[in-house]
């Protein structure tokens, strides 16, 4: 795609990105361990802090408020646990508001338009920060390290002022809680950004030594507590993504493209190339309406890549590169979790899951209430409140089958 050809949800696309193959847990298959936290590894969950990125921060449909953070997953592994864990309970419409369903509507849920708003609504009465989960939208390991709400490029706006207070980072936070457990969730960011069809080291994804000093630092940290942990690591294949489709998949939707003056070209009808829909289709079309309002031709889907171009193609080439650094980065994470006798799951718990039965269909894409399935939400990257849940789960059976029978 021509870099002309973006608008305002186009380029909003590198702030939507936050945010595992049969190792999506270490406990998934395990029938005979009961799901349910035993009171004595609850025990160790009385001082839980949560660390990490938009996921674990509760964003759902391109947004945060408070219902969102409370469905977060750390926040229902808590209720699990029957610990207190306080969120920063961001105040409606949200910062910024979510967005409102269908898509094609194109709006957030206080009318602004969904490509725009600069909303960003204060935490509710009592809320006092830190809370116990520090997870902040767009973080990277980096951030998570050194990001302040006067330093942070992590979010959009405001929003690290809502979970971090002055002069703190999420680490830095997270130390001075005294917690007795922790988790910890980075690296979806180190990755996901590329999904605009773009590979730039240290701009689109993050190189596996960065990722692995950052972290490295990070885990060294959350040892000097004594605390107890488990760890996120983002095993997925990203060909499972719930923004990702083949141009063939775009291709059987030519006739409903055209209703929106689009064209879908031939290129796509045995590409071999994946599409970021998110980015991909909601240009197309708001461009091809656009254009038919001024009386112009459609305008062309093709599915060819473009090198050096933000077109949200990835070639096969590029999604074996990412993979691979998603597998490196993960082994990293276990090592690191194995290391120290922490529990740990993946992302891949959900991620692997969620597309299935899932077919791309544009006009229930364009005009459903789950255009990315049940278990994620409208902005096809974060989980819904079902989808949290899986996680939830995840983190607890990984948690029961480490720490179940410590004597410690």
């Amino acid at each position: 795609m021509k870099r002309h050809h973006l608008t305002l949800v186009a380029a909003a696309t590198f702030a939507l990105l936050a945010c595992s193959d049969g190792r999506v847990s270490p406990v998934a298959s395990d029938g005979r361990l009961s799901e349910n936290l035993s009171p004595k590894v609850a025990s160790y969950m009385t001082n839980y802090v949560a660390i990490g990125n938009s996921i674990s921060m509760g964003w759902a449909n391109d947004g945060v408020v408070d219902a969102s953070q409370e469905n977060s997953w750390p926040r229902q592994l808590a209720a699990e646990a029957e610990v207190d864990f306080t969120v920063p309970d961001i105040a409606a419409p949200g910062c910024p508001p979510p967005l409102v369903a269908p898509l094609i509507a194109f709006k957030r849920v206080d009318g602004t338009s969904a490509g725009s708003s600069t909303t960003c609504a204060a935490n509710l009465s009592g809320v006092t920060l830190p809370t116990h989960n520090l997870a902040v939208e767009n973080a990277t390991a980096a951030e998570g390290l050194n990001a302040t709400p006067a330093t942070a490029t992590q979010g959009r706006g405001p929003v690290t002022s809502r979970v971090l207070p002055a002069g703190m980072t999420q680490v830095t936070a997270m130390r001075a809680l005294h917690p007795t457990f922790v988790s910890v969730d980075f690296g979806g960011n180190e990755i996901l950004p590329a999904q605009v069809g773009l590979l730039v080291p240290g701009v689109t994804f993050t190189p596996l030594a960065t990722f692995e000093a950052n972290y490295s630092q990070i885990i060294d940290s959350v040892k000097a507590t004594g605390a107890k942990a488990v760890l996120v690591s983002i095993r997925t294949d990203l060909r499972k993504f719930p923004t990702i489709r083949t141009g063939p998949e775009i291709a059987s939707q030519r006739g409903a493209f055209a209703a929106y003056n689009v064209t879908v070209n031939a290129d796509c009808d045995a590409s071999p190339n994946f599409i970021f829909v998110r980015g991909k289709v909601l240009t197309a079309i708001i461009t091809g309406v656009t254009r038919a309002r001024y009386g112009l031709a459609p305008y062309d889907l093709s599915c060819a890549d473009h090198p050096g171009e933000v077109d949200y193609i990835l070639t096969p080439d590029n999604i074996a590169f990412l993979n691979n650094l998603i597998e490196e980065m993960s082994d990293f994470v276990e090592s690191k979790a194995t290391e120290n006798g922490y529990a740990f799951f993946s992302l891949g718990a959900l991620y692997n899951e969620s597309k299935e039965d899932v077919p791309f269909d544009l006009e229930a894409y364009l005009k459903s209430g789950t255009p990315y399935g049940e278990l994620i939400s409208l902005d096809g990257v974060h989980p819904s409140a079902k989808g949290q849940a899986v996680l939830a789960r995840a983190a607890r059976l990984a948690i029961q089958r480490t720490y179940a029978g410590r004597s410690d």
